[in-house]
């Protein structure tokens, strides 16, 4: 079962998938990475995980971040910026994300800064 939005679907698992061939779809997919880059204080979310990361990111340089993995298809996908109450996914350098490929990272120690 999937209910349907403006921006997107929202599936019975709580997966939300921003449907980015619309106008609604990508805004709302974009004010979701701007509340993800002021959420890290515009930091890259890999950056504990990257050695070669620079930290800081400028919004021009901001990808969103797909914590658990994008896939090809919808079925894996989940856009979502909270989870269980708890941050979830994240932005990051385009180059970073890139290093990253598809594995796996645990990032949400991230969002615990003292």
């Amino acid at each position: 079962m999937r209910t349907k939005f403006p921006w997107g679907v929202r599936y019975a698992d709580g997966r939300e998938v921003c449907n980015l061939l619309t106008k609604a779809g990508r805004d709302e997919y974009e004010h979701r990475k701007r509340q993800m880059w002021d959420r890290q204080k515009r930091r890259c979310c890999l950056e504990n995980s990257d050695a070669d990361c620079p930290g800081p990111l400028r919004w021009a340089d901001a990808v969103f971040e797909h914590q658990d993995g994008r896939g090809m298809d919808a079925a894996h996908r989940d856009d979502r910026i909270e989870k269980d109450g708890k941050p979830y996914n994240g932005v990051a350098h385009a180059w970073c994300n890139s290093r990253k490929g598809s594995q796996r990272v645990d990032y949400t120690g991230f969002y615990e800064a003292p």
